[in-house]
């Protein structure tokens, strides 16, 4: 139950609020625009674009578990794979097949340290 113990009882009572009520001025349209400039992000600062995603349940454990192993947050993890992908399909990447990656290491001779 509400605590009414502070409200008014009586008309007088309710008179007496309402003559103790300040008001702010409202805001004028120079401090609403001196407000949302001053909100903006710095000239030259990347804006950041909120997206909304959905996935199954599995998946986002699977991204939840990456994350934690990488040691970023989901977010940062899902930025990371998706301009991953993106670079994988620019026209400057020319993608190999994983058993071409795997035959070509192959080919590379061990590094011999000196003892």
């Amino acid at each position: 139950m509400s605590d009414n113990k502070h409200l008014p009882r009586t008309p007088e009572e309710a008179a007496a609020l309402m003559n103790d009520l300040t008001f702010d001025p409202a805001p004028t349209t120079e401090d609403q625009e001196a407000e949302l400039l001053a909100s903006l992000p710095p000239e030259g600062a990347e804006v950041m674009v909120v997206r909304s995603l959905r996935m199954p349940t599995d998946l986002d454990d699977a991204v939840t578990a990456a994350a934690r192993e990488a040691g970023v947050t989901k977010t940062a993890w899902i930025r990371q794979a998706i301009e991953i992908v993106l670079t994988m399909q620019s026209d400057d990447d020319q993608p190999i097949s994983r058993a071409d990656a795997l035959r070509a290491l192959t080919l590379l001779r061990p590094v011999r340290r000196a003892a």
